[in-house]
């Protein structure tokens, strides 16, 4: 029923149409296991395709379907696969704030390996992954890949890039991650007091950007 569930939801997200309970129910056939189900389903979209089912009428009666944590991208448009990718990118953007905002490439793909994404070989969802990672996130702009300084031989990491931190936060990324694995943000430690400065630095920056628009707009009406 799960499976059934998230092709139903798939396919309702390629067309881009809002899902209500009565199709979700019809899917189930079952009222005594569909919060069971629901919820197994809407894990299985947020952590593989970075879906996110969202309560329109806020009386979980119609849903839509959107990408998570504000990212705009889905990766639909890309030549590898005809899946959203934003799960993906989403892992990566987590490692890397987990791990201090810069990731060895070899640690990322580790992680990869352990959920069966080879670099070289075609993954059913994700086609192959380190040319999706290179070509796609990186192009787009979300993911920044560098030459660590110094290094011989060559070593490269990875870092959020400016794409990523127009569109989501490291707060957004804490509280997926503590909704996942339900848990408080706050046991996250040092991760949500980097989280929480992060969250005043942009507070700042849009004040600041905010009454320099309003000062530049009043000088332009005194001339």
């Amino acid at each position: 029923m799960v499976t059934n569930l998230v092709n139903f939801l798939l396919f309702k997200y390629y067309m881009k149409e809002l899902v209500s309970k009565a199709e979700i129910l019809n899917i189930i056939k079952s009222c005594n296991c569909y919060s069971q189900v629901f919820s197994e389903a809407s894990e299985c979209m947020q952590l593989i395709f970075g879906i996110d089912l969202r309560d329109v009428d806020n009386l979980g009666h119609t849903y839509d379907l959107v990408t998570c944590l504000g990212i705009s991208y889905d990766g639909m448009s890309s030549k590898v696969q005809g899946f959203p990718k934003t799960g993906l990118l989403i892992l990566i953007l987590s490692i890397i704030f987990l791990q201090d905002d810069s990731v060895p490439e070899e640690d990322i793909w580790q992680t990869l390996n352990v959920m069966g994404i080879w670099a070289g070989m075609e993954h059913f969802i994700y086609g192959e992954p380190r040319r999706l990672i290179l070509e796609d996130f990186v192009q787009e702009q979300y993911l920044v890949y560098w030459q660590v300084p110094n290094s011989e031989p060559a070593r490269y990491e990875f870092v959020w890039g400016p794409r990523a931190h127009a569109e989501t936060s490291k707060m957004k990324v804490l509280k997926f991650l503590a909704s996942i694995s339900k848990a408080d943000p706050r046991s996250f430690g040092e991760r949500y007091e980097e989280a929480l400065r992060d969250e005043d630095q942009r507070a700042l920056s849009t004040f600041m950007a905010t009454t320099l628009a309003d000062a530049s707009s009043s000088a332009s009406g005194g001339f």
